[in-house]
């Protein structure tokens, strides 16, 4: 696949968040099916469930794991965790190797310290195309861009429980039916043609490490939702905009416009210093950042 056509297949109007933007109501459907879950007879570290979202091309499979850890009442040091802070949707990403090995849960300090490596051993010929490329990847994934409706998901699930000894044990995949869901579809051209210049993104495929940010960012939205409109007693219900997986993936791309030289590191720390959480790139910079790629409608 040429630049060109990488360039057309990529290319992409600045975004909105709003309620009548495009991506509200496929993050409403999406929050939504984790909503529905069958959680019956489930707790965070007793009895949990894993269901399968995503197997890549090279065999990678990626599960939700749930209930969380924010969905139990009382935190692992054993103090009560306040009402207002038990989000029972929680879930996380579970990522297993072709030969099933379980890769480590990752945080957002371990996907940005993968992309600052990952950013260290690419061709400098290739680095500025290569991270522009991906930072606009992230921007479509942030948008949900790239997210093609499923009428029925077809999966397998298994639970796992916690015994007192400390074991874990799985029971056998079983096959369910679940609801209609959004699935993130990335154009495999565009991923074969990153992966030709970096095959590997943290002991992952670039497919498996989109993926795994896809479900983390995908919690977020579920978190802040239910914070929004189960939680804060407001009056009226404030959708959440920006905030959850766009002001998440928003920050990976500021931190690849660090990298590209585009945004002063220190605007990046002096937002988690002022206790922020994320730093999300402004339009000005996503301009910059996705040069040729994101563009004024």
């Amino acid at each position: 696949m040429s630049t060109k056509d990488i360039k057309s297949t990529l290319a992409v109007p600045l975004s909105k968040s709003g309620k009548t933007s495009e991506s509200h109501d496929k993050r409403v459907k999406n929050i939504g099916w984790i909503e529905h879950l069958e959680r019956t007879g489930l707790e965070n570290r007793v009895k949990e469930r894993q269901t399968l979202i995503y197997t890549t091309s090279s065999g990678e499979r990626l599960f939700i794991q749930y209930p969380g850890k924010e969905s139990a009442k009382k935190k692992r040091n054993g103090k009560a965790r306040e009402d207002s802070a038990i989000r029972p949707w929680d879930f996380r990403p579970k990522l297993y190797s072709p030969e099933k090995k379980e890769h480590k849960d990752m945080t957002f300090g371990d996907i940005w310290a993968v992309i600052f490596k990952t950013s260290e051993i690419l061709d400098k010929n290739a680095k500025e195309e290569i991270l522009r490329m991906f930072a606009t990847i992230l921007y479509r994934m942030a948008f949900m861009h790239d997210y093609n409706e499923i009428n029925t998901f077809k999966t397998v699930e298994r639970d796992i429980t916690y015994e007192a000894d400390g074991s874990v044990l799985f029971s056998d995949e079983r096959e369910n039916e679940l609801p209609s869901l959004l699935k993130y579809v990335p154009n495999p051209q565009v991923l074969a043609h990153i992966t030709e210049n970096c095959s590997e993104w943290g002991q992952m495929s670039l497919e498996g490490f989109l993926f795994y940010n896809e479900l983390l960012i995908w919690n977020e939205d579920c978190k802040y939702y239910y914070r929004n409109y189960h939680v804060k007693n407001t009056g009226k219900p404030k959708w959440i905009n920006k905030t959850g997986r766009i002001n998440t993936l928003l920050t990976h791309i500021r931190i690849l416009g660090s990298i590209l030289g585009d945004v002063p590191l220190s605007n990046i720390f002096n937002d988690f210093a002022n206790q922020k959480g994320v730093s999300p790139a402004p339009d000005d910079e996503i301009l910059s950042i996705c040069k040729d790629y994101v563009i004024l409608s």
